[in-house]
Parts: structure tokens; C-alpha cells; sequence
């Protein structure tokens, strides 16, 4: 081969190298100039996810607590309800316990004037009976036992609402034992009754007894039943104390009475409740 020949075939070689193609080197030289993402980027992208998270927060707090809200409100009308059925029930009981002292009186009055009588007649019978009946008070407990058993104190949010309410709730509970200690003891005259009335007398009023009721024995005035000193005096000295007892029985419900007002105002005043609907 001459040196020509060579050389012209070299140069066609070099010729014929594969080019880049144009599209090729311009997406080349678009990778090597596009921007990095900065640190300015990302704390935007980390803001806007804090406060996605953030107002998401806010939104399911401010949901519970509006929902917390109207359960204590709705607390709030219930306990109400709960006031007013105690009051009412309450302020019922009053005028039968001064019965039961007019009763009492009334026993004193005849034996006082019949010391050495061995009968009765059928009014004295029936003052003796009414003598150891008293009210039992139960208040309405419904809406304080959801409160104290199922978490519900902590919705109150107003201290001196709370307060109160639990100072209410302790007087009841005083209240309630001291009262079943009273009536216990109302067993004591019912027996003693029995003992001082002789059976023989009232065996046809016993036959005609029906009601099924614990009630007063509807005598004549005109029967004439004989009684047994003995128990008769255990059960007058007896009578003494239940007097004593049901003065003090009758104020300390009369103090619960107006407690119960007062906080019925209370609530009412703190939660704007001043129409309270019945509940069904």
C-alpha cells in the first residue's frame, strides 16, 4: 500500500466517528445547570406539614372541648332536675312530721289526764299508731352518681359549682345515715305497741283488715281497748326521744331544703339555665 493510499484511509476512518447527537448534548446541558434543592426548600416543606399537623390539633381540641361543654351543661339541667324533685319531695315530708309530733301530743295529753286508765279508745289507738310513722326521704341521686362514678366532676369547670354540688352530696350522705339510724329505731315502738295492746280487743278489727297496707287501723271511737302499764311506760318515756329526734330529723332536712335552693340558683346563674325542660 502506498503512503497515499494510507493516509486517505486513516482519514476517512476518523470521518467516519460516531458523533453525540445534538438532542443528547442539550439535555446534558440542562442536567449540569438545573438548581439543587437548598435548605430553604425543605424547612418550607417541613412548615407547611407542621402546620397541616398543627391546625389539625387545634381543630380536634376545640371539637372535644366544645363536646365536653355541652356535656357538662347538659349535666348541669339534669342535676337541676334531679334539685327540684329533692325540694319538692322534701318540702312534702315537712307538714307529716309535724303530724307525727301533734300525734305524740295528743298521747301525752290523754295520758296525762287518764294517768291510772287500764283502756283506750279507738282515737287514742289510732294517735298511738300515728305515732311511729315518719317520711323516709330518698333523694334523686341519678344525675350525682353519673357525676361521682363515671368521671363527670372533672367536666365542671366552674370551681364554686363543683364546690358546692360536693358539699350538697355530703350533707345528703350525713344525712341518709343519721336517718337510718332514726328509722331502725321505729322498730323499738312498733314492738313495744304490740305489747301494750291487748290482742283480745282487736282480733275483729284484724279480720277485717284488707288493704294489704300498712295503714292506721280505722277504729270506732266507741271501742274501748285494754293496755298493759308495763310496756306502756317503757314505750311513753320512749316517745320522749322520738320527739327530740324528729325536731332535729325535720331541720336538718330543712337546711338540705335550702341548699338545694341555693344551688339550683347557683347553676342556674353560672350556665344561664333559667328554663330547665322536665326530663322525659
Amino acid at each position: 500500500m502506498s503512503e497515499g493510499q494510507f493516509h486517505n484511509d486513516k482519514q476517512q476512518t476518523i470521518n467516519n466517528k460516531p458523533t453525540t447527537p445534538p438532542s443528547m448534548e442539550t439535555h446534558a446541558h440542562h442536567l449540569h445547570r438545573a438548581p439543587g434543592k437548598n435548605f430553604w426548600h425543605y424547612f418550607y416543606e417541613f412548615l407547611m406539614l407542621f402546620l397541616a399537623v398543627f391546625c389539625g390539633f387545634l381543630a380536634e381540641n376545640y371539637r372535644e372541648h366544645e363536646v365536653e361543654k355541652t356535656r357538662e351543661r347538659q349535666y348541669m339541667q339534669s342535676f337541676i332536675y334531679d334539685l327540684e324533685n329533692d325540694t319538692l319531695n322534701l318540702n312534702i315530708g315537712f307538714p307529716l312530721k309535724e303530724k307525727r309530733l301533734m300525734a305524740i301530743d295528743s298521747v301525752y295529753s290523754f295520758f296525762e289526764s287518764h294517768a291510772s286508765s287500764e283502756t283506750i279508745p279507738g282515737a287514742v289507738f289510732r294517735q298511738m299508731y300515728r305515732t311511729i310513722w315518719d317520711r323516709q326521704y330518698r333523694r334523686n341521686s341519678t344525675t350525682i352518681d353519673q357525676l361521682r362514678y363515671a368521671g363527670g366532676m372533672r367536666l365542671i369547670r366552674k370551681r364554686n359549682v363543683a364546690d358546692s354540688i360536693a358539699s350538697y352530696d355530703l350533707k345528703w350522705q350525713r344525712a341518709e345515715y343519721w336517718h337510718e339510724v332514726y328509722i331502725t329505731r321505729q322498730e323499738k315502738a312498733m314492738n313495744l305497741l304490740h305489747q301494750i295492746f291487748d290482742a283480745r280487743d282487736l282480733v275483729n278489727l284484724y279480720r277485717r283488715q284488707n288493704t294489704g297496707s300498712p295503714v292506721i287501723p280505722n277504729t270506732s271511737d266507741s271501742l274501748k281497748i285494754r293496755i298493759y302499764q308495763t310496756p306502756l311506760n317503757e314505750y311513753l318515756n320512749f316517745l320522749n326521744d322520738q320527739k327530740i329526734t324528729t325536731r332535729q330529723d325535720t331541720r336538718a332536712y330543712q337546711a338540705l331544703e335550702q341548699t338545694a335552693e341555693k344551688l339550683i340558683a347557683l347553676i342556674k346563674k353560672e350556665y344561664h339555665l333559667e328554663r330547665v325542660k322536665k326530663r322525659t
